[in-house]
């Protein structure tokens, strides 16, 4: 915390800093990289990405200083870039996962031929159904490709509309995690 109150009142290190000062740079990036990425784990929970995220907002802040004001604090208009790249990650993560559930249901429902080599990705696709258990595999199965509601499948099965979409996301989970090196190159 000493590191942070130590940015509030500044020593024209911001006024330095938009003057392009290599020196004032390299001291914020010393003395408040370590905090910043502590920060952005709060967010995100994943070390490397927040290292990345923080590298990102440095970049930003030497590559556009004049976006910074200088009557302010440096250490908060940081804070400030490293929250919005972490919205903006977080939020394209989420549009990403969407996209892959797409294409996983566009798969399922397709009725793709089956295939000759187990290394086709509709094979690979099978099997993972195959290790589902038998409630997610009917649950994903009456929903993607039956087109069936929660509610119908739930009246179906005799189980809670709750345990239905319990089902289907824990499903929908362990089929992005294993097609997603194939699909995407992850």
């Amino acid at each position: 915390m000493a590191r942070i109150n130590k940015f509030i009142g500044e020593d024209k290190l911001g006024v330095r800093i938009k003057k392009r000062n290599l020196d004032a740079f390299h001291e914020l990036y010393e003395t408040s990289f370590l905090p910043l990425q502590r920060y952005a784990m709060r967010y995100l929970y994943d070390w490397k990405q927040a290292e990345d995220l923080v590298q990102d907002a440095f970049l930003s802040l030497w590559s556009h200083p004049e976006r910074y004001d200088e009557k302010k604090s440096i250490f908060y208009y940081m804070l400030g870039i490293i929250r919005n790249n972490c919205l903006n990650y977080l939020r394209d993560l989420e549009i990403q996962c969407k996209h892959q559930d797409k294409i996983i249901e566009a798969m399922l429902f397709s009725g793709i031929a089956e295939p000759e080599t187990d290394d086709d990705i509709y094979g690979r696709l099978k099997a993972i159904l195959d290790t589902l258990p038998e409630k997610q595999k009917e649950v994903v199965l009456l929903h993607i490709v039956e087109k069936k509601k929660i509610k119908e499948i739930a009246v179906r099965m005799n189980i809670a509309e709750t345990t239905v979409k319990t089902h289907f996301k824990r499903a929908m989970a362990i089929l992005r995690g294993n097609l997603r090196f194939i699909l995407f190159g992850i």
